[in-house]
């Protein structure tokens, strides 16, 4: 089986979203799985999925993009080296059977890659669960995934080489000085960084070929490198100058007047929504550090307009949708624990 690696140096997000979305789509017909190991220049916050970015000020040094996939919001661009991995359906690497892991499996299976690499690059790294990789059980490394209603599957992570997670509340502070995205504070002392864990300095190059081996010699793929036809830069470009890539969840807020948080295992998970006069739901959304496939969120919360603000009828509605094999909600907590999420919520305040 062969993987082809596409290595990119100082790429922006733009481009780099755009990259994933194209080739999201045409993986399923080629059948050739993409490895794409890339930089970005300066600072970069790199928000999830699932979170709401309008109230987010800017930064002239900062550039904030929206992941394709969801989870906590991580610091990005110099001094980071990130990955993508896209493959036609979640078991590509395992079986013909696309439904042979489960969503829940597939963390736990393609980090595998990138825990061989750096273990070849002396680098004790552990996959403890959830979204970060560790060392001595500090942070040095993150990933989350998305699948497509297609099957075909983004699996994404970055590594920390000269700088960490210790700076992502510096970058949240230039754009987000009131404190609406979750984030959990990291001192330097609890994170870690490849330079700071083997005594050196490691340049980008060094780290591309740590995690080319890592993928290569654990699924036993021959790699392919080979860049961007003129054809695929052309796509890629249509795609980029599209502003729809990740759709903004955050506009309606306004309109949604109920509110709740529950602390979760990645961070927070946030619900608003309205009411009927018959206290049934009327508009909802969910937003926070989940990860979760977008089909399956935007069932969830059509699915929940019109249900009675009951913990029977709620409970009713989302077991039925996540009953649904692609569907999935992770680092959300309990499913079981959703209806009590909204029968707590209260109203938010007016903005004065």
């Amino acid at each position: 089986m062969q993987v082809r690696l596409l290595t990119q140096c100082d790429t922006s997000p733009a481009q780099s979203l755009a990259t994933d979305q194209y080739f999201l789509r045409t993986v399923v017909e080629t059948r050739l799985p993409i490895l794409r190991v890339y930089t970005y220049p300066d600072d970069v916050l790199l928000l999830g999925r699932y979170h709401a970015a309008d109230a987010l000020g800017q930064d002239p040094g900062l550039t904030i993009t929206r992941r394709l996939t969801g989870g906590r919001a991580f610091p990005s661009g110099s001094g980071f080296v990130q990955f993508s991995l896209i493959v036609p359906h979640r078991s590509f690497f395992f079986s013909a059977d696309p439904h042979y892991i489960a969503p829940f499996q597939i963390l736990n299976r393609y980090v595998r890659g990138v825990l061989h690499g750096l273990k070849t690059g002396r680098v004790d790294v552990f996959y403890p669960g959830q979204d970060f990789l560790t060392v001595q059980r500090l942070p040095i490394g993150w990933h989350s995934f998305v699948t497509e209603g297609s099957g075909a599957v983004l699996y994404e992570g970055g590594v920390f080489v000269q700088r960490d997670m210790s700076l992502l509340p510096h970058l949240l502070d230039r754009v987000d000085p009131q404190g609406t995205l979750p984030c959990q504070l990291f001192m330097p002392d609890q994170v870690h960084n490849l330079d700071k864990v083997l005594g050196r300095s490691l340049v980008p190059d060094q780290v591309v070929r740590l995690l080319r081996n890592g993928f290569t010699q654990q699924f036993g793929l021959e790699c392919l490198n080979q860049d961007l036809s003129q054809n695929e830069r052309a796509a890629i470009l249509g795609k980029q100058e599209q502003s729809d890539l990740v759709p903004n969840r955050g506009p309606l807020l306004s309109n949604l007047p109920y509110a709740a948080i529950g602390q979760t295992p990645l961070g927070e998970l946030q619900v608003r929504f309205s009411l009927t006069s018959e206290r049934t739901i009327e508009m909802i959304r969910f937003l926070g550090d989940f990860i979760a496939n977008p089909a399956g969120i935007q069932a969830l919360e059509r699915n929940l307009e019109g249900c009675p603000l009951e913990k029977a009828a709620l409970w009713q509605v989302i077991d039925q949708t996540f009953l649904e094999p692609d569907s999935y909600l992770i680092g959300a907590g309990k499913l079981a624990d959703l209806p009590g999420l909204l029968l707590n919520a209260s109203p938010v305040p007016p903005i004065e």
